[in-house]
Formats: structure tokens, C-alpha cells, sequence
């Protein structure tokens, strides 16, 4: 969305849960009853002239189109209504995603492997063998996960945003 950034963002400042000013634009992510609203908005510092709205024509146009119609809703001062059920997780993607977090936190901070995979399962892990640990369904999950984590940390989060790529857990818009 394109405008000179300062009446909406006073508008939005309700909402705003986390900001980030960045050399693209002003990262935001709303509050909505829903579910989170995630927008940039790029400033032109043009006064007196109408926003702009880009939305990518490609396979995703309805999921995108749904996006900026709760993005309307809320700069109108109404409730922005529900997330489009591709873009909701559910219990068990919000629990994979948990688990990724705390793989790649662990990895980060230097915990051994297995310590961090008995912190995520359960302190059974640590009494296997070296090769019951990696014949073992929790060996296979704890790497899957740690890929999932590291597509996301490697910059995959901008292609599911960019509606590019399908992610395991969810298609973004």
C-alpha cells in the first residue's frame, strides 16, 4: 500500500502489535479478532495523494483479495472478520511450529542434540542408545523439523509471503 504513512499509521496504532521501519517500508502486524493482519506500507511522502494497493495476480489472488478486504475493514474502524481458512493453522501446525522454534533456539545457544530433542519428546530419549536414537521415529521427526526450521530462517518465510512456495505448514498469501 502506497501513502504518505502518517494518517494511516495514527489510524492503525490501535491494532498494531509489532512494527518494524524498514528500507522497503513499515512492517506491520495488527491485532484482528481473527487472527494476526500482517501489511507494508510503502511511504511516498506525498501529501494529498490516494493510496495504492498492489496485490499479485497469480494462484492465490482469492486468499490475497480476502487480505486487503480485512485490511479495508479495519481502516474503516470495523472488525477486519475471519482469516481465510488456508492461511489458519491448525493445533498441531501452531505445535510444529513451537517445536522448530525451540530446535533451532536450542542449536543457537549450543545445546547437544539429543538434549534439546529430550526437552521437545519427553527425557525417555536420553536413556537410547546411540543407535536406538537414530533408528527412532523421534530421530526422524526432531530433523524434519530442524529442516522445516532452516528453510524458514534461511529466508523461506519471504517466499511464502510472496505466495511463491507452498509451505508445509501453511500457504501463505
Amino acid at each position: 500500500m502506497r501513502g504518505d504513512g502518517g494518517d494511516i499509521l495514527s489510524r492503525l496504532a490501535p491494532y498494531a502489535r509489532a512494527r518494524h521501519d524498514g528500507p522497503d517500508g513499515i512492517h506491520l502486524v495488527l491485532d484482528g479478532v481473527a487472527g494476526p493482519l500482517r501489511i507494508v506500507i510503502v511511504v511516498d511522502r506525498q501529501p494529498d495523494v490516494a493510496g495504492t494497493w498492489f496485490v499479485i495476480d497469480d494462484g492465490h489472488l482469492g486468499t490475497r483479495l480476502a487480505c486487503v478486504a480485512r485490511f479495508g475493514r479495519l481502516l474503516a474502524g470495523q472488525a477486519p472478520g475471519l482469516l481465510p481458512s488456508n492461511l489458519r493453522l491448525s493445533p498441531q501446525q501452531k505445535l510444529r511450529q513451537v517445536r522448530m522454534l525451540c530446535i533451532v533456539e536450542g542449536r543457537r545457544i549450543g545445546m547437544a542434540t539429543r538434549r534439546i530433542a529430550a526437552d521437545i519428546y519427553g527425557e525417555r530419549i536420553l536413556r537410547l542408545s546411540r543407535n536406538e536414537w537414530r533408528a527412532s521415529s523421534w530421530h526422524r521427526a526432531f530433523y524434519r523439523d530442524l529442516d522445516g526450521a532452516m528453510f524458514y530462517l534461511n529466508g523461506g518465510h519471504i517466499a511464502l509471503l510472496q505466495g511463491l512456495k507452498q509451505g508445509g505448514d501453511s500457504l501463505a498469501a
